[in-house]
């Protein structure tokens, strides 16, 4: 066993936890361990998507005329 750790959940959430450690007849130091072997178990990578041209400029010609005037004051 490891050390004791506190953990402080948000308002919401620690209602919604009661409810289901209550609903399911679990301690909280389980399902806090359950759930932080799922979460760690699973790979956590970001996959990144090419990005369609014709959209990218369009958002940047967006951004440009937004923000000329401090495009301005770079040059």
């Amino acid at each position: 066993m490891g050390l004791p750790k506190t953990v402080r959940l948000e308002e919401q959430l620690d209602e919604r936890v009661e409810k289901y450690l209550v609903a399911n007849g679990i301690k909280f130091s389980n399902l806090v361990n359950l759930a932080l072997e799922k979460f760690i178990s699973e790979p956590q990578t970001i996959n990144l998507v090419p990005v369609d041209t014709k959209e990218f400029m369009k958002t940047a010609e967006k951004a440009f005329k937004k923000h000329k005037d401090a495009m301005d004051k770079l040059k």
